[in-house]
């Protein structure tokens, strides 16, 4: 029986594989999605088996081929193929299973997973490709970044900054730093010193759960120079100990400098010697101008700015001759009995020849040589001297051998009045100088200060030649007059003005002679004294003035709104009024009791007066109607208000002149004796009306009407 059963159960399940399955599987889930890894899971369908397809990026477009076999790898892009060199449905499971880890996905990327149930029946493949499950999710992101700071630097004291700028949006976030030179770090920023040169290539993994990423950067380490340099050997008496005159020292340079490959590494140098004395290139030599111990020092540079440095220490022995013991006495000389002396008090010099640029007499031996030139001119003279060493040395220095010079000046005048402006003088050759009594040397300058006769000497001096020439002058009185200062005068009382009778005197304006001169009116007036050649002048302004007047000031009503105005002239003086006000040009708006006082040097005067300002102002009323008919009312027409007639002229509406007056301001409506018909008439009114403390002057033209 049992056997029977196990018959019949292998035959159905045998049927049952035979069979395409019925039901798809269903509820796809994604959890723990990464950047780079999902796991899937679903639930099963009535297949014996079923096998899961991704796809990136689009929705699913082909299904399983019938009876074929596909291979799995849950690393996407390793698993079978839907179908041949399809390149984009992959097989990443296969069984009986309900989830699948998959790895090897792409950041921030959307990928479709499918399910298809099947039954198999080797070489017999049953896929249900009718319905399937389907389902799609989107990765996260990760992106491995950093910067590092230098780029590029030289090896000594080398330290690169990486700064780390990976994001991710899953967390949290770790790193691994591989330095590329055996050494890796596991810091966010880390730090790192390269113990050689090279190029590195930093590699940075960021990580977090799900997800990971890699990233490259070059870092260059840069060889520094190794300088070297000696003396060339080449070069004849290129020691290290040299004498100072002529010594030359050339420099060889052996300096080396690895290369990382690539392009072509160029090194430039800098010579560092003495006194700030700098040279470049790859060799170098140096004179030295004076004696001493000297440290050259030579900086070798690469183009990536890498230096090294060395030095070398060299002598220049002490000069057989110190220059400031060498006396030329002296230096410059007049032809006639010229006699130069040399002297030589170097205390190193053991030997000592002059040469003195003079053919045919060139050359003495000795501490101490004395020579004489005949002829005009500048002649170079040579020390040569060796010290105890051997070592010879050379100074040159010359001497000047000059003609007599002709000398004159000129700008000085024979006769000067006594400080009369200073005369400049002017000197041929120049650059000499001026002396004598009141002579100013710096800016060649004569002054006449002092009376009397008076000597002015040019010297000129030429190498050993010096000439004086010398010119005389006087110096006479000026007259001395003072007027005084400006003054104000009363027009009625003169004013003396006076000077030394000694003189001889005119005065301005008018030429009158004499030592003094009344003065009475305003003016400038002019002393011109005058003693032998010599004149002297002043001026004094005079301004005359007068005592105050005022017109006689009278008691004054003036209607509202007008007011007095007063205008006074007083020469150099004051208004002083009753009410504390000091002006002389003022205007009194109120009404009161005024007094004013003018007053100057010469005297005083006073008035007073009442002003009464009406409250009401000066308005004139022209009636425009009136009716001449004998009833006592309006039987003439007059103008109301207050004023000062001067005329009136009447007119028909045809401009003919009816009626005129300077007598009367009223018309009784008449003409020549008749009575003027009803009718409207013009009238052409002149009247004085007050403004302020004056009249001023107006004319109305009324249309009236006349009615009986």
């Amino acid at each position: 029986m049992n056997r029977l059963f196990l018959i019949l159960f292998l035959s159905l399940n045998l049927s049952l594989k035979a069979q395409t399955p019925s039901v798809a599987a269903s509820n796809i889930a994604f959890s723990n999605i990464g950047c780079n890894e999902v796991t899937v899971s679903w639930s099963k369908g009535n297949g014996a088996e079923r096998v899961v397809f991704i796809k990136k990026g689009s929705p699913f477009s082909q299904v399983p081929v019938a009876d074929e076999f596909y291979y799995d790898n849950p690393r996407y892009g390793l698993g079978e193929e839907m179908t041949p060199n399809d390149n984009t449905h992959f097989c990443v499971y296969r069984g009986i299973g309900t989830s699948i880890r998959i790895t090897g996905l792409t950041n921030v990327t959307k990928y479709y997973i499918a399910i298809f149930e099947y039954n198999a029946a080797p070489p017999k493949y049953y896929y249900l490709t009718t319905t399937y499950a389907s389902n799609s999710f989107t990765t996260e992101n990760i992106t491995a970044s950093f910067s590092l700071s230098p780029i590029s630097q030289c090896l000594n004291d080398n330290k690169v900054q990486f700064t780390n700028t990976s994001t991710s949006t899953k967390s949290p976030l770790s790193y691994v730093w591989f330095f590329n030179d055996g050494n890796s770090s596991t810091a966010t920023d880390p730090t790192h010193t390269y113990s050689k040169i090279g190029i590195y290539r930093v590699k940075l993994v960021a990580n977090a759960p799900g997800c990971t990423d890699t990233t490259y950067q070059n870092d260059t380490i840069h060889p520094h120079p190794v300088a070297k340099f000696d003396l060339d050997p080449t070069k004849f008496k290129n020691d290290s100990i040299q004498c100072f005159y002529g010594n030359r020292f050339t420099f060889r340079n052996s300096t080396t400098l690895a290369s990382l490959g690539g392009l072509f590494s160029s090194t430039r140098y800098e010579w560092f010697m003495d006194s700030g004395y700098k040279a470049t290139g790859f060799k170098a030599d140096r004179g030295f101008p004076y004696s001493g111990v000297f440290k050259i020092k030579m900086v070798a540079i690469s183009n990536k700015n890498c230096k090294d440095s060395t030095y070398q220490t060299y002598v220049v022995l002490p000069r057989a001759i110190d220059s400031t013991k060498v006396i030329f006495n002296p230096k410059e000389m007049c032809l006639t009995n010229n006699l130069f002396t040399f002297t030589n008090n170097s205390p190193l010099s053991t030997s000592s020849r002059w040469l003195f640029g003079n053919p045919g007499k060139d050359s003495m031996d000795g501490k101490t040589a004395t020579f004489s030139y005949n002829k005009v001119g500048q002649y170079q003279v040579t020390l040569k001297a060796y010290d105890a060493r051997g070592c010879l040395d050379v100074f040159k220095d010359s001497v000047k051998v000059f003609a007599n010079t002709p000398i004159d000046f000129s700008g000085l005048k024979s006769i000067y009045c006594l400080n009369e402006p200073k005369s400049f003088l002017v000197p041929n050759p120049g650059k000499g100088v001026f002396i004598g009594l009141n002579v100013n040397s710096n800016d060649s300058t004569f002054t006449p200060s002092n009376t009397g006769p008076a000597k002015v000497g040019y010297v000129y001096t030429k190498g050993g030649c010096k000439d004086t020439l010398w010119k005389s002058t006087e110096v006479f009185n000026r007259p001395s007059i003072y007027l005084g200062p400006d003054t104000v005068i009363c027009s009625d009382k003169a004013l003396t003005l006076s000077v030394d009778p000694s003189y001889s005197t005119s005065w301005l304006p008018g030429g009158q002679s004499g030592s003094s001169l009344q003065v009475s009116s305003s003016g400038t007036y002019i002393a011109n004294s005058t003693e032998g050649n010599c004149t002297g002048s002043d001026t004094i302004r005079i301004t005359a003035i007068t005592a105050p007047k005022m017109s006689k000031l009278v008691d004054t009503t003036l209607c509202g709104g007008s007011y007095l105005k007063f205008n006074f002239r007083v020469d150099q003086g004051s208004a002083i009024w009753s009410d504390g006000n000091n002006q002389k040009d003022r205007v009194v708006t109120q009404s009161g009791f005024y007094k004013v006082v003018l007053a100057n040097k010469c005297g005083s005067v006073s008035d007073s007066f009442n002003l009464v300002i009406e409250e009401t102002a000066c308005v004139i009323f022209f009636p425009n109607a009136f009716t001449p008919n004998g009833d006592f009312l309006n039987d003439v027409w007059l103008p109301f208000g207050k004023y000062e007639f001067i005329r009136m002229n009447v007119f028909n509406r045809w401009g003919e002149l009816l009626h005129s007056s300077n007598t009367s301001p009223e018309w009784d409506g008449t003409s020549n004796g008749h009575l003027c018909l009803d009718g409207v008439y013009n009238i052409v009114f002149e009247y004085l009306i007050q403004d302020g403390n004056s009249f001023s002057q107006k004319t109305e033209g009324i249309v009236v009407h006349l009615i009986r």
